[in-house]
């Protein structure tokens, strides 16, 4: 039973492996996947930089936040500290939720 089972895994596996080969000759597959890996490159590079924009944009937020609040109460570092409360916050949020 077992050498049979081992027999058509591997008749598969050859016959798989035979036809990835005549679809390569006739450049059908071989294209339709580096095609489709450079499409996601492109994409996941896209995305990155999208994320890299939107947190640059956050922080400047959070630094503008932090210094009017510096300006309002003319106490020097108070906005930091506060906008670090909130990031502790936010994070310990996630965190919770994560779990």
């Amino acid at each position: 039973m077992q050498q049979s089972i081992i027999d058509f895994l591997s008749g598969l596996s050859k016959s798989i492996i035979q036809g990835l080969i005549e679809a390569q000759k006739h450049g059908g597959i071989g294209n339709l996947i580096e095609e489709s890996i450079e499409k996601f490159r492109k994409k996941l590079f896209s995305i990155g930089i999208a994320i890299s924009i939107a947190g640059t944009g956050f922080f400047l937020i959070l630094w503008g936040i932090a210094s009017a609040i510096d300006v309002i109460f003319t106490i020097r570092g108070l906005g930091y500290v506060l906008i670090g409360f909130l990031g502790v916050l936010t994070g310990a949020l996630v965190y919770i939720y994560k779990k």
